[in-house]
């Protein structure tokens, strides 16, 4: 009886083992966005942006797989908060998905991430997102959207 329990748990760190496999291969092959950084400031904070990338999943025309827009940063608390707004513009339902920024100082050197994950996306669904880092607030001047990853 303790084989069969210890085959199966073996089975499923196996199964973990090539998930984390296919995020690492997956992260690796999409490669980084191209928007413009933000800067920290009331005034500057909110923009819109895409993301494409080519996963399963269609979407209609020219329409990029996940558009971010409504990106706002928050800087007013103990921690960097970057909320945004996420649309599945496929016809497929996303398993994963994660949206990640760097975060740069006044010098433009790059000093932090900030991430956000979910799942079970649907296709043509919306999610609100909010993207955290632990960095200092007052080390923090801009940020960039820097990747959507889904699968």
């Amino acid at each position: 009886m303790a084989e069969g329990k210890k085959g199966g748990c073996l089975r499923i760190l196996g199964i973990i083992f090539l998930v984390l496999i296919g995020l690492v291969v997956v992260a690796c092959v999409v490669g980084g966005g191209s928007s413009d950084k933000k800067d920290f400031s009331a005034d500057s904070s909110s923009s819109s942006s895409t993301q494409t990338q080519s996963d399963s999943g269609t979407s209609t025309d020219d329409t990029p797989k996940y558009t971010v827009s409504n990106e706002a940063a928050d800087t007013s608390g103990y921690y960097v908060k970057i909320t945004g707004e996420l649309t599945n513009n496929t016809d497929k339902d996303v398993n994963y998905i994660q949206v990640e920024y760097v975060l740069y100082d006044a010098s433009g050197a790059q000093v932090g991430t900030a991430y956000a994950t979910t799942t079970n996306l649907k296709a043509g669904g919306m999610w609100r997102y909010e993207a955290v880092s632990t960095k200092e607030p007052s080390e923090i001047a801009s940020f960039e959207l820097a990747d959507v990853t889904g699968f």
